[in-house]
This record gives C-alpha cells, sequence and structure tokens, in this order.
C-alpha cells in the first residue's frame, strides 16, 4: 500500500519552510549584510589603492625634478675653475701623502736596523758581512762557471755544424755531376737517333740502318713515323753495357753520328750512354723532349736534327 505523501525529491521545500521561519529569516538578513558589508570595503580599498599609486607618481615626480636640479647644480660647479683647481689639489695630496708614507716606512725599518746593528756585536755584524760576501763570490763564480761552460758547448756546437756542413758539400758533390753542354758543328755524317725513356736505351735504327722493330713500335700517319717504345724491351746502359758498346763499335764505322732523344726520367741512362759513345769514338748530340711540350716522337725528311759536337 502506498503512501498518502511522499517525501520530495529536492530541497523546495525546505527552502520555503526555513524562509518562513523567523530564525531562518535572521539568518539570511545577515548573510545580506555581510555581502553588502565586503562589497563597500572592496570599493573603499581600490578608491584607497588609487588615491596611494597617485600619491607615489607625484613623488616620484617631484623627486626626479629635485634630481635634475641638483644634476644641474653639479654639472655648473663642475665646470667652475675653482673646482677643478680643488680636484687637481685634493689629488696632488693624496699623492704627497702615500709619499709621505712610504718615506715613514722606510724610516721605521732603517731605524730598526740601526737599532739592530748597535745592539749586536760589531765582530758578528762583520761576520755576517764577509758570510755574505763569500756567499755572493760563490754565486758569482758558478754563474761565470755556466757562461764559460755554454762558450764551450757553443764552440763545440759550432764545430760540429761545420763538420756536418763539409760532409754534406761532399754527399751533394758525390750526387751530382757536371755537365758540358755540347759545342754542336756540322758535319755530312747521317743522323741514327737513340730514344732514352724508362731508364733504357732504344735504337731506332739497326746496324744495317733499319727500323728497329723489335723493341719500338712504329705507326706512319701521312709521311711522318711515330715510335711507341716498349716498357719492356730497350737496353740498359749498365747492365746491357757490353752490348750498347757493341752497337756503337759498329755504327763507328759507318759515316753516321749518334743523337740522344732523353725524355726527363731517363737523364742518367742519357750520361751513361753517352759515355759509352765517347769511349767508342762516335760523334753525338741530344735533345731533351718533353711529351707534353713537343709531343709524341715523330720523324719525318723535313725536321730538324741536332749537329754533333
Amino acid at each position: 500500500m502506498n503512501l498518502r505523501r511522499r517525501k520530495p525529491h529536492d530541497s523546495l521545500y525546505m527552502l520555503l519552510d526555513t524562509m518562513c521561519n523567523a530564525f531562518g529569516g535572521i539568518i539570511l538578513l545577515a548573510v545580506l549584510v555581510v555581502l553588502l558589508t565586503s562589497k563597500a570595503k572592496t570599493q573603499n580599498a581600490d578608491a584607497d589603492s588609487t588615491r596611494l599609486l597617485e600619491r607615489r607618481v607625484a613623488l616620484a615626480q617631484t623627486n626626479l625634478q629635485q634630481s635634475l636640479q641638483l644634476a644641474a647644480a653639479l654639472h655648473a660647479q663642475a665646470g667652475d675653475p675653482r673646482w677643478k683647481t680643488q680636484v687637481s689639489l685634493l689629488a696632488e695630496r693624496q699623492q704627497l701623502d702615500e709619499k709621505l708614507k712610504a718615506i715613514r716606512e722606510l724610516a721605521a725599518k732603517n731605524a730598526e736596523e740601526i737599532d739592530a746593528n748597535a745592539s749586536s756585536d760589531p765582530s758578528d755584524r762583520l761576520k755576517k758581512l764577509d758570510a755574505q760576501l763569500t756567499d755572493g763570490e760563490v754565486k758569482k763564480l758558478e754563474e761565470q762557471n755556466k757562461i764559460d761552460a755554454s762558450k764551450e758547448e757553443k764552440k763545440r756546437v759550432a764545430t760540429q755544424l761545420d763538420v756536418l756542413e763539409k760532409k754534406m758539400d761532399e754527399v751533394v758533390k758525390r750526387s751530382q755531376q757536371e755537365l758540358r753542354l755540347p759545342k754542336e758543328h756540322n758535319t755530312e755524317r747521317q743522323a741514327v737517333y737513340i730514344i732514352v725513356i724508362y731508364g733504357r736505351v732504344y735504337f731506332c735504327h739497326n746496324v744495317d740502318m733499319t727500323r728497329n722493330e723489335t723493341d719500338i713500335k712504329w705507326s706512319d700517319r701521312g709521311g711522318v713515323e711515330y715510335s711507341d717504345p716498349r716498357k719492356a724491351k730497350g737496353l740498359d746502359p749498365v747492365a746491357n753495357a757490353a752490348q750498347i758498346r757493341t752497337y756503337f763499335t759498329a755504327q763507328a764505322h759507318n759515316s753516321v753520328y749518334v743523337v740522344f732523344l732523353t725524355l726527363a726520367d731517363s737523364f742518367p741512362a742519357f750520361i751513361r750512354a753517352k759515355q759509352l759513345a765517347v769511349e767508342c769514338g762516335l760523334p753525338y748530340g741530344w735533345m731533351p723532349w718533353d711529351v707534353s711540350l713537343d709531343g709524341p716522337l715523330c720523324f719525318s725528311t723535313s725536321g730538324y736534327s741536332p749537329s754533333p759536337q
């Protein structure tokens, strides 16, 4: 069976009951008074803070004006010659005070030394001075010995340097070889070309004046013969000196002279081959050749032939 009256789901009836109650009315009035009082206090506090801020701003402006006036007065005083003179006199006075202080300290120190000397026995003082003099002489002698040792060391190093320079000159002389430039002269002999490259000697012609196809690869281009020495061929002027000498001896019986076309990497080989030609009584000429500047080695009926020595 259901109740005739049910409990309401919200507190509206309780609020109405409280408002209707006398005690509840008193509490409601108290709350309203508190709210109104806090609002008034907040407004009064805002007004007070605004007035305080205005006072601070006015005070700051006043201080600023006073500071500007004081700065102007100080600048005016600083420009006055009397103040400048006083400042220089103060600086000079400070310097004089410092000098006077230093003099007083020195005088006090000298007085202490005089008192100490007066109270001590003269013989003891003389002994101390003699000891100090002896120590000074010993230190002087040590420094002089060091100077003498340094001088001796300098002489020894200079001697070693001279010896090393002489040895270096001897090594340079042994590594260098004087070369006399050839004095060319006209001749009716036929030129026989020899290519010196890769540190080896390549004869362009055999003894019977035929082309050397074994050591050199030839190619004909429009009447011009291009030579390409094979790197693994040719003759070494030291190891194969006998074969080169045989070739030169055979060519010495013909009306020819040899021309060495020397490349930059084989100059020592040219020197040795030239000596072998001279030993066999064969005239020779030579020409330095740079492939990057002179181009590949080629021969034709028209051209330049270096004269023999």
